[in-house]
């Protein structure tokens, strides 16, 4: 039996029992074939890349399989796992909505910072996440997919929407390695149906080494994004403080459909300052990118990136070309 088919045979046994444990005695637990109880979903992308420095390859970037279910009435979970990485969780979480305003949620999920790292990979305007966001957002910062274990409160007032939790700081698949708990908080608003505004605030500890006293984690970003019809703009910011180290990060991203919903052509500039304390160590990003859907997340993308970094003008070029099936 294929890895594939132990994985979703488990998680569908495990999900079979939740709803059990939540009924009350005498009430037999839903069938798992039921109407909507169930949703499967999941992407894979194969990415080829040819490049000035490093290894001219093909790969199977992410193979990840979702699993979506309504446990009861306003208490639903969520499984996605990776076949492609090791360990293979990637989202393990349970959400109990009080109301449209309120909502927990707690297990293993994305932290929420910023627009580009709540943005699941297989829906990306360019095949890479930009610099700032893979190297300062937290959960990405620790090469964790963006995701950590903790607990969340989340909801929408308005034209408002929040989000606010306590996570462990080590990220995902990680057991934490100090008592102390790192806060997470994120605050948008959506005043017109074309413009969205948004800001993060990250405040956490790390460990500088065993044994040693911790030092701190902290994270702050601003984020916008405007679209009309066929046409997008949005940038985000990114400062960090680790330690007495500080770093900065951002990117502006323009997006056209030429043919609307059909054909793209996405530019991007990103850039990532590793020690503000220092000159000339920030590195550039040139994105010029085309991206086809051919059918719901079934796409192909086409990027060629143009990477500078500033101490000694070091130049790498690359063609990344990724086909990405989804259902």
């Amino acid at each position: 039996m294929s890895k594939w088919k132990k994985t979703a045979g488990l998680l569908i046994a495990v999900l079979a029992l939740i709803p059990a444990a939540f009924a009350e005695e005498k009430t037999p637990p839903p069938s798992v074939t039921a109407g909507k109880t169930l949703k499967l979903s999941g992407f894979t992308q194969v990415l080829g890349a040819l490049q000035d420095q490093g290894v001219d390859a093909l790969s199977v970037r992410r193979s990840r399989f979702s699993l979506s279910a309504d446990l009861m009435k306003n208490i639903k979970a969520k499984f996605t796992v990776d076949a492609v990485r090791n360990p293979i969780l990637v989202d393990a979480m349970v959400d109990v909505v009080f109301a449209e305003s309120a909502a927990l949620r707690f297990g293993q999920f994305r932290v929420p910072f910023g627009a580009e790292n709540d943005t699941s990979s297989a829906d990306l305007d360019t095949i890479n996440f930009s610099q700032p966001v893979s190297k300062l957002a937290p959960g990405r910062d620790v090469g964790t997919m963006g995701r950590d274990v903790g607990a969340m409160l989340t909801g929408q007032v308005s034209v408002f929407d929040y989000s606010l939790g306590l996570f462990n700081g080590a990220g995902a698949n990680k057991t934490d390695t100090n008592d102390a708990k790192d806060f997470a908080g994120r605050v948008g608003v959506k005043p017109f149906d074309f413009l969205t505004i948004g800001a993060s605030l990250y405040k956490g500890k790390a460990d500088a080494a065993a044994g040693a006293p911790l030092i701190r984690r902290d994270r702050t970003g601003l984020h916008a994004g405007v679209s009309f019809e066929d046409v997008s703009l949005k940038g985000e910011m990114i400062w960090a403080a680790d330690g007495e180290m500080d770093r900065r990060g951002w990117f502006v991203q323009a997006g056209w459909f030429v043919l609307p919903k059909q054909l793209q052509i996405v530019a991007k500039v990103d850039a990532y300052d590793k020690n503000t304390a220092l000159d000339d160590d920030r590195t550039n990003l040139y994105t010029a990118g085309l991206n086809w859907m051919i059918s719901g997340k079934t796409k192909l993308q086409v990027n060629y990136e143009y990477l500078r970094n500033e101490l000694g003008g070091t130049v790498n070029k690359a063609l990344l070309v990724q086909f990405q099936a989804g259902f």
